[in-house]
């Protein structure tokens, strides 16, 4: 396994974060339908990673036949997450979110027989509860069941992607995936669009506004999907699971920081136990693969001399 794996998950996180928070400045600016955000970050997602293909050589070849697993995310998750959104709250579906890394190993048990370790599982649910007091430092309320199941049905869609994105990263590099990934996911919004709101995309949009969107869409999407699927040729699925509870983290780091909230105790306990459970499972998993390295042989120049 090679090394960086979870630094490309930190980064990943963050990223993802990050494009969130900015996506939430670019609805209230702009005022536009979800609908028209999503398609116009996706075209620009789409549009940076060919460049960026274009520009390292990267072939696609047999890409686009994997690259139909776009349409669990962010094609169908995206679209439940935004109409779920409508229903019911933010702290809600901030809450269900953070079920993610929980369903992973579920699913990757299930589906690739991989039983996660014990301690894993200690760590993804210490790791949950910190992402979860995170949300709850929100103040909820407006739920109702409908959107709340759409956001689990959101939840359960990317959590299925993450597993099987991590069988296809050995067959497609992770630049081509993400980005086949994300036209085929381009494609379903597109569709949803036209079904939903008719041909008209955003009429009253103005050059600031689609640029503001776009940034937000190469931090929602183009980085962050190549960051973790680039993780996920270095580490277990599973594990990289762990990292996706940095999310509500970062994200309140970042709505602290952009939007000016507040942050409050339930906020720095849960962050605390997020990052300290990460912690744990790193040290724990360097002190075990020292103990499969055995010690460190001896050579005449570095043995103690005889008394």
């Amino acid at each position: 396994m090679r090394s960086g794996g979870p630094l490309l998950m930190v980064a990943s996180a963050g990223a993802w974060a990050a494009g969130l928070v900015l996506t939430k400045v670019a609805l209230d600016v702009t005022a536009a339908a979800p609908s028209s955000v999503l398609v116009v970050q996706l075209i620009a997602s789409v549009g940076a990673l060919a460049v960026a293909c274009a520009a390292t050589g990267a072939g696609l070849g047999g890409a686009w036949r994997h690259g139909w697993v776009g349409l669990l995310e962010p094609g169908i998750s995206y679209q439940f997450a935004l109409a779920g959104l409508a229903l019911t709250s933010a702290a809600n579906a901030s809450v269900l979110g953070s079920l993610e890394p929980a369903m992973v190993p579920l699913i990757a048990w299930v589906l690739l027989r991989e039983r996660p370790h014990l301690r894993l599982v200690v760590v993804i649910a210490g790791a949950t509860v910190g992402s979860v007091l995170v949300s709850f430092s929100a103040d909820g309320g407006g739920g109702s069941w409908a959107g709340d199941g759409l956001v689990v049905a959101s939840v359960a869609a990317a959590a299925l992607y993450v597993v099987v994105a991590s069988r296809q990263v050995a067959a497609v590099a992770p630049l081509p995936a993400a980005l086949t990934q994300q036209v085929w996911a381009l494609g379903l919004v597109i569709a949803g669009h036209l079904v939903l709101a008719g041909p008209v995309l955003w009429p009253s949009a103005t050059p600031g506004q689609l640029l503001l969107v776009a940034a937000a869409g190469l931090l929602n999407y183009a980085l962050p999907f190549w960051l973790y699927l680039t993780a996920l040729t270095r580490m277990p699925v599973a594990r990289a699971a762990t990292y996706l509870t940095l999310i509500p983290v970062f994200g309140v780091l970042g709505a602290v920081l952009v939007l000016g909230e507040r942050v409050g105790w339930l906020d720095l306990v849960g962050g605390v136990l997020v990052v300290g459970c990460l912690l744990v499972d790193a040290t724990a998993r360097d002190v075990r693969r020292a103990e499969k390295a055995g010690p460190r042989p001896t050579s005449p120049t570095n043995r103690s001399a005889p008394v």
